[in-house]
Protein backbone atom coordinates (compact mmCIF):
# COMPACT_ATOMS: atom_id res chain seq x y z
CA UNK A 1 0.00 0.00 0.00
CA UNK A 2 1.58 3.56 -0.89
CA UNK A 3 2.49 5.48 2.10
CA UNK A 4 0.18 8.31 1.58
CA UNK A 5 -2.81 5.77 1.39
CA UNK A 6 -1.05 4.26 4.99
CA UNK A 7 -1.12 7.33 6.57
CA UNK A 8 -4.64 8.15 5.54
CA UNK A 9 -5.74 5.17 7.01
CA UNK A 10 -3.58 5.65 10.17
CA UNK A 11 -5.19 9.16 10.58
CA UNK A 12 -8.63 7.67 10.09
CA UNK A 13 -7.71 4.44 12.60
CA UNK A 14 -6.45 7.21 15.05
CA UNK A 15 -9.73 8.04 15.77
CA UNK A 16 -8.34 11.58 17.35
CA UNK A 17 -11.30 13.22 19.13
CA UNK A 18 -9.37 16.89 18.15
CA UNK A 19 -6.54 18.19 16.65
CA UNK A 20 -4.53 21.59 17.67
CA UNK A 21 -1.76 23.44 18.13
CA UNK A 22 -0.39 25.75 20.55
CA UNK A 23 0.48 29.18 20.10
CA UNK A 24 4.38 27.97 19.56
CA UNK A 25 3.11 25.61 16.46
CA UNK A 26 3.21 22.84 18.30
CA UNK A 27 0.65 20.21 17.48
CA UNK A 28 -1.24 17.71 19.50
CA UNK A 29 -3.97 15.11 19.55
CA UNK A 30 -7.00 14.97 21.67
CA UNK A 31 -7.62 10.72 21.52
CA UNK A 32 -10.00 8.67 23.87
CA UNK A 33 -8.45 6.14 25.66
CA UNK A 34 -10.23 3.28 27.34
CA UNK A 35 -13.28 5.75 28.04
CA UNK A 36 -10.94 8.82 29.03
CA UNK A 37 -9.29 11.35 27.61
CA UNK A 38 -5.93 12.29 27.05
CA UNK A 39 -4.15 15.03 25.38
CA UNK A 40 -0.48 13.86 23.29
CA UNK A 41 1.88 16.05 21.24
CA UNK A 42 1.87 14.53 17.79
CA UNK A 43 5.40 14.29 16.99
CA UNK A 44 5.83 12.71 20.64
CA UNK A 45 7.56 8.41 21.10
CA UNK A 46 4.45 7.97 22.72
CA UNK A 47 1.82 9.16 19.69
CA UNK A 48 4.03 7.45 16.91
CA UNK A 49 3.62 4.25 19.75
CA UNK A 50 -0.12 4.78 19.70
CA UNK A 51 -0.30 4.75 16.10
CA UNK A 52 1.67 1.86 14.93
CA UNK A 53 -0.53 -0.08 18.11
CA UNK A 54 -3.91 1.04 16.39
CA UNK A 55 -2.35 0.20 12.87
CA UNK A 56 -1.42 -3.57 14.33
CA UNK A 57 -4.92 -3.76 16.04
CA UNK A 58 -6.51 -2.69 13.07
CA UNK A 59 -4.99 -4.36 10.21
CA UNK A 60 -2.38 -7.18 12.14
CA UNK A 61 0.47 -6.10 10.23
CA UNK A 62 2.95 -3.41 10.97
CA UNK A 63 3.21 -0.08 9.71
CA UNK A 64 6.74 0.63 8.13
CA UNK A 65 8.48 3.75 9.89
CA UNK A 66 7.75 5.92 6.69
CA UNK A 67 4.51 5.09 6.66
CA UNK A 68 3.95 6.24 10.13
CA UNK A 69 6.81 9.19 9.94
CA UNK A 70 4.37 10.45 7.22
CA UNK A 71 1.09 9.79 9.46
CA UNK A 72 2.50 12.19 12.31
CA UNK A 73 3.22 14.62 8.84
CA UNK A 74 -0.28 14.69 8.33
CA UNK A 75 -1.88 14.41 11.36
CA UNK A 76 0.74 17.44 12.51
CA UNK A 77 -0.78 19.50 9.11
CA UNK A 78 -4.12 19.15 9.85
CA UNK A 79 -3.43 20.16 13.82
CA UNK A 80 -1.22 23.12 12.55
CA UNK A 81 -3.38 24.60 9.61
CA UNK A 82 -7.09 22.87 10.48
CA UNK A 83 -6.97 22.58 13.73
CA UNK A 84 -7.71 25.50 16.78
CA UNK A 85 -5.01 27.03 18.94
CA UNK A 86 -5.48 25.81 22.24
CA UNK A 87 -3.26 26.48 25.44
CA UNK A 88 -1.71 22.92 27.05
CA UNK A 89 -1.19 23.55 30.54
CA UNK A 90 1.05 21.41 32.94
CA UNK A 91 0.01 20.42 36.29
CA UNK A 92 -2.44 23.43 37.18
CA UNK A 93 -4.47 25.49 34.92
CA UNK A 94 -7.20 28.02 35.30
CA UNK A 95 -10.69 28.57 33.33
CA UNK A 96 -13.83 30.00 34.16
CA UNK A 97 -13.18 30.87 37.91
CA UNK A 98 -11.54 27.58 38.38
CA UNK A 99 -8.11 26.08 38.81
CA UNK A 100 -8.04 22.65 37.46
CA UNK A 101 -5.12 20.54 39.17
CA UNK A 102 -4.01 17.45 37.06
CA UNK A 103 -3.87 14.09 39.40
CA UNK A 104 -1.63 12.76 36.67
CA UNK A 105 -2.95 9.18 37.13
CA UNK A 106 -3.73 6.65 34.18
CA UNK A 107 -7.16 8.01 34.21
CA UNK A 108 -6.07 11.69 33.08
CA UNK A 109 -8.21 13.02 36.36
CA UNK A 110 -8.24 16.23 37.26
CA UNK A 111 -9.22 18.18 40.70
CA UNK A 112 -11.68 21.23 39.86
CA UNK A 113 -11.30 24.00 42.45
CA UNK A 114 -13.99 26.40 42.96
CA UNK A 115 -15.72 28.75 44.90
CA UNK A 116 -18.16 26.23 46.00
CA UNK A 117 -15.62 23.50 46.73
CA UNK A 118 -13.31 20.90 44.69
CA UNK A 119 -14.61 17.86 42.63
CA UNK A 120 -11.91 15.51 41.28
CA UNK A 121 -13.13 15.17 37.33
CA UNK A 122 -12.97 12.73 34.93
CA UNK A 123 -12.52 15.42 32.02
CA UNK A 124 -11.42 18.77 32.49
CA UNK A 125 -12.64 21.54 30.30
CA UNK A 126 -8.66 22.51 30.20
CA UNK A 127 -5.64 20.63 28.05
CA UNK A 128 -2.82 18.84 29.94
CA UNK A 129 0.53 17.55 28.87
CA UNK A 130 2.39 15.14 30.92
CA UNK A 131 6.37 15.66 30.55
CA UNK A 132 8.53 12.71 31.25
CA UNK A 133 8.73 11.94 34.82
CA UNK A 134 5.83 13.62 35.67
CA UNK A 135 4.42 11.50 38.84
CA UNK A 136 0.33 11.25 39.74
CA UNK A 137 -0.54 12.99 43.01
CA UNK A 138 -2.80 11.11 45.50
CA UNK A 139 -6.52 11.89 45.10
CA UNK A 140 -7.50 14.03 47.70
CA UNK A 141 -9.50 13.02 50.31
CA UNK A 142 -11.99 15.11 52.17
CA UNK A 143 -12.90 16.27 55.78
CA UNK A 144 -8.95 17.02 56.34
CA UNK A 145 -7.75 20.14 57.38
CA UNK A 146 -4.85 22.52 56.01
CA UNK A 147 -3.81 22.79 59.68
CA UNK A 148 -1.93 19.05 59.42
CA UNK A 149 0.55 20.64 57.41
CA UNK A 150 1.76 22.79 60.46
CA UNK A 151 2.71 20.14 62.51
CA UNK A 152 5.91 19.28 59.73
CA UNK A 153 6.90 22.72 59.79
CA UNK A 154 9.24 24.45 61.62
CA UNK A 155 7.90 28.14 61.87
CA UNK A 156 8.05 30.91 64.47
CA UNK A 157 4.93 32.27 64.27
CA UNK A 158 0.87 31.70 63.25
CA UNK A 159 1.48 34.49 61.04
CA UNK A 160 4.12 32.60 59.40
CA UNK A 161 2.30 29.83 58.84
CA UNK A 162 -0.53 32.02 57.22
CA UNK A 163 2.23 32.87 54.78
CA UNK A 164 3.02 29.27 53.88
CA UNK A 165 -0.53 28.66 53.08
CA UNK A 166 -1.36 31.29 51.31
CA UNK A 167 2.39 31.00 49.04
CA UNK A 168 1.00 27.07 48.19
CA UNK A 169 -2.59 28.32 47.33
CA UNK A 170 -1.04 30.90 44.93
CA UNK A 171 1.75 28.50 43.53
CA UNK A 172 -1.62 26.70 42.18
CA UNK A 173 -2.27 29.69 39.88
CA UNK A 174 -1.22 29.57 36.81
CA UNK A 175 -0.31 33.26 36.58
CA UNK A 176 0.26 36.08 38.67
CA UNK A 177 3.25 36.74 40.96
CA UNK A 178 6.45 35.22 41.30
CA UNK A 179 6.25 31.50 42.77
CA UNK A 180 9.13 31.82 45.01
CA UNK A 181 9.39 31.35 48.80
CA UNK A 182 12.73 31.98 51.16
CA UNK A 183 12.54 30.05 54.50
CA UNK A 184 15.20 31.74 56.88
CA UNK A 185 15.93 30.63 60.61
CA UNK A 186 16.66 33.27 63.23
CA UNK A 187 20.55 32.46 62.24
CA UNK A 188 20.73 31.68 58.91
CA UNK A 189 18.77 30.24 55.70
CA UNK A 190 17.54 26.37 55.66
CA UNK A 191 16.32 26.68 52.18
CA UNK A 192 17.37 28.45 49.13
CA UNK A 193 14.80 29.65 46.38
CA UNK A 194 12.13 27.78 45.29
CA UNK A 195 9.88 27.75 42.15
Amino acid sequence: MPAIATAEMLSDIAQCEELFHTASGTAFAHIIIAGHRETWPIRSKRFRAFLRRSYYQATGEAASAAEIRSAVDLLEARAQFDGSKRRVHVRTAEQAGHIYLDLADEDWRAVAIGPDGWWVIGSPPVRFRRPAGMLPLPVPERGGSIETLQSFLNLASRDDFVLVVAWVLAALRSGGPSRKIRLFTPSAPFAGTEQ
